[in-house]
């Protein structure tokens, strides 16, 4: 190959490697919303590569100040990758989001803190109405194909509260994800507090759940909490209330 046609080549892929880096966000957003489905952005700034937006809308849920950046390293790989983070005054967060050749989805290193009144707003179940913040501590997820593939990391509910007639601490709880044998495994231990907690969430690929759980007043059968556990039916002999739920999690949307 002549050298000056070397020259050229070289040319073209350096311009277009600019025009990747410096393409305006805000100009890509207008070319492709309308297949975006029903997500919504506003003051967006920077480049497809590096940017930000003032407000970010996914199907009624909205967030403020979220950032992107997208990692370079993951491309040579096969994967789309960002990294993302939010500083809402509400739902602050920081991840990596991404997304293989083969149609995996995936969220690595999820660090974030919500408050749970909030989520709850999110959902149709209202009632009762609950309390506290849910912290996330290096939570990755996996999903393809429609099934759960990958859950890792930790939960905590802090400062844990439920409204029956009138609000009742409950102290803190945490929840500690993991893989194994191609299921989600969830085991739930509280971190102090009026009620004494332990349970297992079983969450297969296509979506059923088991959960089997058994809580306890610390300060036994007197007190409100305990008056309103007795609501779930009359605890076993050693005072404790063993929940059971099976069900089944909606396909996950990629």
């Amino acid at each position: 190959m002549k050298k000056w046609i070397r020259y050229l080549l070289l040319g073209v892929v350096a311009y277009g490697a600019f025009l990747a880096l410096t393409f305006p966000a805000a100009y890509a957003y207008r070319l492709i919303h309308e297949q975006l489905n029903g997500v919504q952005m506003g003051g967006i700034e920077g480049t497809v590569w590096s940017g930000s937006a003032r407000t970010l809308g996914i199907n009624g849920f909205y967030l403020q100040n979220v950032g992107w950046e997208m990692r370079f390293l993951p491309l040579l790989l096969g994967r789309l990758e960002l990294k993302l983070d939010s500083t809402d005054k509400e739902f602050r967060f920081s991840t990596y989001a991404g997304r293989t050749l083969g149609g995996k989805v995936y969220l690595r290193g999820f660090q974030g803190q919500f408050p749970v009144a909030s989520l709850q707003a999110l959902t149709p179940f209202s009632v009762p109405a609950v309390g506290g913040e849910l912290v996330f501590d290096a939570l990755d997820v996996g999903l393809a194909d429609g099934k759960y593939l990958e859950g890792a990391g930790n939960i905590f509910w802090k400062e844990a509260s439920v409204t029956v007639g009138s609000p009742l601490e409950l102290g803190g709880f945490a929840v500690e994800l993991k893989t194994e044998e191609k299921e989600i495994t969830g085991i739930l231990k509280d971190t102090g507090g009026p009620l004494r907690a332990e349970g297992v969430l079983k969450l297969s690929p296509e979506g059923s759940y088991h959960f089997s759980g058994r809580f306890t007043p610390r300060n036994g059968e007197e007190g409100e909490l305990a008056r309103n556990l007795r609501m779930l039916g009359p605890p076993d002999p050693a005072g404790s209330y063993v929940l059971e739920y099976t069900g089944q999690l909606p396909a996950p949307v990629l």
